[in-house]
């Protein structure tokens, strides 16, 4: 697919975002902020949760934040999770705690090359689980949609080439780890092109991306500042907009 302009510079934008190790980070230790705000998520058209996120850049790596508060009406739920990664996007370590309706925990990090969970369930009763996947691979918690602009983010380095004197964006598989299901699994993410599309009542041209993870369906939408505005899960009736 040939890219537009506006393609362009969203690569280079993007580059730039999550390329930790580039000239002008090595000058200093200090974070910037990448991107930070918040999602309504919604089912079959109802509001059912918000997660809010942060995301920083510093000179030898990046760390997300994220906070998730679901409310259903019959179910409610707060999760947090700490993403923190290198400068070359490999996985240093993973947080998720949840405080209601019950406690517990787990905590991910690299052993011998690959990667181990450390559990703290509701009863108390800890244990390791053992993954033989690399820290390469890309963290798509549940819940936790701010992730997923990260993997647009990867696939926009990752997935975008020059060949004969033009820029092309090919789909790219990525292996992926779901820590709250334990599993391990590929994703495959694919550019699809421009698309006009309504947000709160307002047209707007974005970037649509396609994501097939273990059989579901992701679309996202990007705006000209490589920010995810919206994505949807069509077979199970999921929006997710940004605030």
């Amino acid at each position: 697919m040939k890219k537009s302009g506006f393609i362009l510079a969203i690569v280079m934008l993007a580059t730039c975002a999550w390329a930790f190790g580039d000239k002008d980070n090595k000058k200093g230790s200090s974070s910037k902020v990448v991107d930070a705000g918040s999602f309504s998520i919604f089912m079959n058209g109802k509001r059912i949760a918000t997660e809010k996120f942060h995301i920083e850049q510093g000179s030898d790596g990046g760390t997300i934040t994220s906070e998730i508060k679901v409310d259903d009406g019959a179910n409610k739920a707060e999760q947090t999770a700490e993403m923190q990664l290198a400068s070359n996007g490999e996985l240093r370590l993973y947080k998720w705690k949840a405080t209601v309706p019950e406690k517990e925990e787990s905590v991910i990090e690299p052993k011998d090359e690959f990667l181990i969970e450390h559990l703290t369930p509701a009863d108390n009763k800890k244990r390791d689980v053992p993954y033989i996947i690399p820290p390469s691979a890309v963290i798509l918690d549940d819940n936790f949609f701010s992730q997923r602009e990260l993997l647009v983010w990867r696939y926009l380095q990752a997935g975008c080439v020059v060949k004969n004197g033009e820029r092309l964006c090919n789909p790219a598989h990525f292996g992926i780890l779901v820590p709250r299901q334990h599993m391990a699994a590929g994703t495959m993410v694919e550019l699809v092109g421009r698309d006009k599309i309504q947000v709160k009542n307002t047209e707007r041209e974005l970037n649509k991306f396609k994501l097939d993870a273990d059989g579901t369906q992701w679309l996202i939408w990007v705006d000209d500042e490589y920010k995810v505005i919206k994505m949807t899960i069509p077979a199970n009736g999921v929006e997710v907009f940004r605030d």
